[in-house]
């Protein structure tokens, strides 16, 4: 790929990125796209093959690489209070990073293909495996305040997806003070001692 061929691949991203965040996947057509970009359908076609392709592309670059990022976090550490801390503390981070794309997916799950909303729901089962993989060795460490390692899962997972609704780059506080907050609640809330 050439690095003209590459630039308005990652612009015409940029665009559907854009306009699905504003417009949902049903309510942007592939023809807006192309237009609000000012190129053709046929490099649309070209790049993506379709508007599922596109929005494949972008979930590609985000959320199906997630499950890996957070396994190399848990990774780096030994201690199940360790690895915890850095799964959530790099998911935030991956989260805020991708805060477009996630919301999206959050937001329009029904609207996806079924292979791609397959895939999705495959991404957010390895997510919730990771978790729970954690907290089963802090069970056993009898480390967490409760014994309902899906729903400490979920509340977790609660907490980091409620954080996308809200937070703002533009807002009053550091995007590291706020993750140290979320981390310390997550952890209070979850860990005894």
């Amino acid at each position: 790929m050439t690095t003209q061929s590459a630039d308005m691949r990652e612009n015409l991203l940029a665009t559907a990125l854009s306009m699905f965040s504003e417009r949902g996947f049903s309510g942007t057509s592939i023809r807006e796209i192309a237009k609000v970009h000012g190129a053709s359908l046929s490099n649309i076609y070209y790049h993506f093959g379709n508007k599922e392709g596109l929005w494949r592309a972008l979930l590609e670059q985000s959320v199906f690489n997630l499950p890996t990022t957070l396994r190399k976090a848990a990774a780096r550490q030994t201690e199940p209070r360790a690895q915890l801390e850095a799964v959530v503390r790099e998911h935030l981070s991956v989260a805020i990073g991708h805060q477009r794309e996630l919301l999206m997916l959050l937001g329009r799950k029904g609207e996806l293909d079924n292979d791609l909303g397959d895939e999705t729901a495959e991404v957010q089962r390895e997510i919730v495996a990771i978790y729970i993989g954690i907290l089963e060795r802090l069970n056993a460490e009898e480390a967490l305040h409760s014994a309902h390692l899906k729903i400490t899962v979920f509340n977790i997972l609660g907490v980091i997806n409620w954080y996308l609704r809200w937070y703002r780059a533009d807002g009053p506080l550091d995007a590291e003070v706020i993750h140290q907050d979320i981390l310390d609640f997550v952890m209070r809330g979850a860990c005894k001692g």
